[in-house]
């Protein structure tokens, strides 16, 4: 069915067809999925693996679907992100505290399931930039995510690609352009995203990389609060008048349940190298901070 042209219109350069069914949203939704019992690292890594599948085994990829794969792998790294700081506030009692003052809709509030709160303090923030991810954490976690350069100027970069994708079908603007090096890109405006076998491998295994270093590094940021050490003598008699001290009794029996709630949340099992044992890490994490706390008792 298509509209009628009338005399007195001269809009209809193209023929429409008229919208004759819409889409209903709620038939678009696995109602019977649950959320896995795994680790936000290794939700992204099994979400990764399976857009793997998609292209992996072909000698060659068409433009478009190299594409699609591509926003895939972003789309898995968004979503790691998400789960990691939903993840941390259910576990982390200063992320709760630090987040307990922040405001949501009365409707997140309303339908939202108490595990899955967190998820509406999320709403208002993007993770499209290294920028906005660091700011996120910050805001909602009160943590300082130190990445390394090559690893913000690597997603920063893919991060452009994907700006192309979303808004301007795979085209270079000029925007775009300026952030990945306006010297080396100003020739390629308007010019399409053509990620070959060899591309799009590289992206996805830069990705993981990243992905990895803000899991480690988000670990560590922490873990290392919840074992504070003072800088000097004024800040121990501060964390002594405000009862900050460490939450581990430095024996793995009694510190078993807390320390796993964190170590199930940074672990992996599913990545080909996989992560030592909670014991492991909890001997490891209470060694080094002990030291650190003897080095600079020994200081002061």
């Amino acid at each position: 069915m298509t509209n009628n042209q009338t005399d007195t219109d001269f809009s209809e350069i193209v023929t429409v067809q008229a919208i004759t069914e819409v889409v209903d949203t709620t038939k678009l939704f696995d109602k019977s999925y649950k959320e896995g019992k795994i680790s936000p690292i290794d939700q992204f890594l099994t979400n990764a693996n399976k857009i793997n599948l998609l292209w992996i085994s072909d000698s060659d990829i068409t433009r478009e679907m190299s594409t699609i794969a591509f926003l895939g792998y972003m789309s898995a790294v968004e979503s790691y992100i998400r789960a990691l700081i939903r993840g941390i506030i259910q576990v982390d009692i200063h992320s709760q505290k630090n987040s307990s003052s922040k405001e949501i809709t009365f409707g997140a509030a309303l339908h939202h399931s108490k595990e899955l709160l967190p998820e509406a303090l999320m709403d208002e923030f993007s993770f499209v930039h290294i920028d906005n991810i660091k700011e996120t954490f910050k805001s909602l976690l009160d943590i300082n995510l130190a990445l390394n350069e090559q690893t913000v100027h690597e997603f920063n970069n893919i991060c452009q690609l994907r700006h192309c994708c979303v808004h301007r079908f795979g085209k270079l603007g000029a925007k775009n352009a300026m952030k990945l090096g306006i010297d080396t890109h100003s020739s390629l405006f308007e010019k399409p995203l053509s990620l070959t076998v060899p591309d799009l491998t590289l992206i996805a295994q830069n990705l993981r990389s990243i992905v990895k270093q803000i899991n480690n590094c988000t670990y560590r940021e922490i873990l290392k609060r919840t074992y504070p050490i003072p800088r000097n003598k004024n800040q121990k008699r501060e964390f002594a008048s405000a009862g900050i001290k460490s939450m581990w009794a430095n024996d793995y029996s009694e510190d078993k349940v807390l320390f796993r709630q964190y170590y199930n949340l940074f672990s992996t099992k599913v990545d080909a190298l996989k992560s030592p044992s909670a014991s492991t890490m909890y001997r490891k994490f209470i060694k080094i901070r002990s030291a650190e706390y003897a080095k600079k008792a020994n200081k002061d």
